[in-house]
């Protein structure tokens, strides 16, 4: 201090003390106003409506809950990745730099979910995912603490199915069809080793590219010699074309049409029409699951949105309620980011999803339960059916296969 006369300390120590009030002020300032909830979702491209279930759903949670979380408003910014990976990366930078959002939800696709992955590992932001499925996004190398899955993975939702398809039914020879990238790679080969696992064959793999018109050229190569049954996955309207075209191929009639829940989602059952009949798929959630929370969650959302709800809708619910309760129980006080993080867990565990209770793993990947489904007329509208329980699945039970765990 040689050098500052007691006059000048003083003037150094009152200066501090306004540069600290001045700081705790900003702080507190950044916890008094809106939440703000980034929704990167593929408003155009082949999975508008996964979008709009989940948008819709979202809006329902927060709408329930008064529109504020711990206190403060809730802010709602949508960014359409378009279904593209280079898209998704700018929107959600733009929502992350730009909007300075605090939570992240989306997105849909895979490829999407792969692309951003990186960079919101490396954020400040919560990015809560509730569709994008395939195996990476919350295995031990890649997951982070500021990541959270809702949805099952593609080893959660096939490698099961496999097993229940080698005990439940007569096929023993399978051909797997699939859209050719990264979800509809990883489920099909979930699939295959759960089911060569359990003594059976896979005859021939067959991918398309996504976004296909005509299956045309596609569909004679899955009718080979030997096959008894297909196992597919195709999501949005590149499903609705392909099951409908099956179908008018005359493929149905001697290979039975099994598949990931995508295949007949609750949003296209409508498009695709009866030719989605009797197609038997594994899913985490229908409408027609019997129980309290999720006869509340439908009525609510078909109350709002004149519909019932869609597995897509199940998970953006859970998305807003996680908002709303972790920023409930921190009270609004969400700019400490690693509290924020691990209260995450905690405060999801107290809220009753529509499909049970709300749990994750040490990775940050839901705990789901699985069901088989079958789609079936009631009343004269096509609709996923609970056929049979899969189980309670958590990841590290069906992904020693590629991670040569047991």
């Amino acid at each position: 201090m040689a050098g500052i006369s007691r006059k000048g300390l003083s003037a150094c120590i009152v200066l501090s003390i306004c540069v600290l009030l001045m700081g705790g002020a900003r702080a507190h300032g950044a916890d008094a106003g809106p939440i703000k909830v980034g929704l990167l979702l593929p408003y155009t491209g082949t999975m508008v409506l996964q979008a709009k279930d989940i948008t819709d759903a979202v809006e329902l949670a927060f709408d329930q809950a008064g529109r504020k979380a711990g206190g403060r408003p809730i802010e709602v910014i949508k960014e359409d990745d378009e279904n593209d990976p280079n898209s998704g990366i700018t929107k959600v930078r733009r929502l992350v730099e730009q909007q300075k959002v605090d939570f992240v939800i989306g997105p849909v696709s895979s490829a999407v979910g792969l692309a951003i992955h990186d960079y919101l590992r490396k954020q400040k932001v919560i990015q809560l995912n509730p569709t994008a499925f395939t195996r990476e996004l919350t295995s031990p190398d890649k997951w982070s603490k500021n990541i959270f899955r809702l949805c099952d993975t593609s080893d959660i939702n096939c490698f099961p199915m496999a097993k229940w398809m080698y005990k439940n039914t007569p096929y023993r020879n399978i051909v797997l069809a699939g859209s050719d990238f990264a979800a509809g790679h990883h489920s099909l080969e979930a699939f295959k080793a759960g089911f060569e696992q359990s003594g059976g064959k896979i005859v021939k793999e067959v991918y398309a590219k996504m976004g296909t018109m005509d299956f045309a050229p596609f569909l004679p190569a899955i009718d080979v010699k030997g096959a008894d049954a297909v196992y597919a996955w195709f999501a949005g309207t590149d499903a609705v074309r392909f099951v409908q075209q099956y179908q008018e191929f005359g493929l149905s009639k001697r290979l039975p049409l099994y598949g990931h829940a995508g295949i007949t989602d609750d949003p296209y059952l409508s498009s695709i029409g009866d030719a989605a009949l009797g197609i038997i798929t594994s899913g985490h959630y229908a409408s027609t699951l019997d129980t309290p929370a999720s006869h509340a969650f439908v009525n609510a959302y078909k109350a709002k949105y004149g519909q019932i709800p869609s597995r897509y809708s199940e998970q953006g619910y859970v998305a807003g309620s996680m908002v709303v309760a972790v920023a409930g129980d921190l009270k609004g006080n969400i700019s400490n980011f690693d509290q924020l993080c691990s209260e995450i867990p905690k405060a999801s565990a107290k809220i009753g999803s529509p499909s049970g209770p709300l749990a994750f793993d040490k990775y940050n990947q839901r705990i789901v339960n699985m069901y088989a489904l079958k789609v079936e007329k009631r009343d004269g509208k096509l609709l996923n059916v609970i056929y049979d329980k899969l189980g309670t699945i958590r990841q590290e039970d069906v992904w020693g296969w590629w991670l040569n765990k047991k």
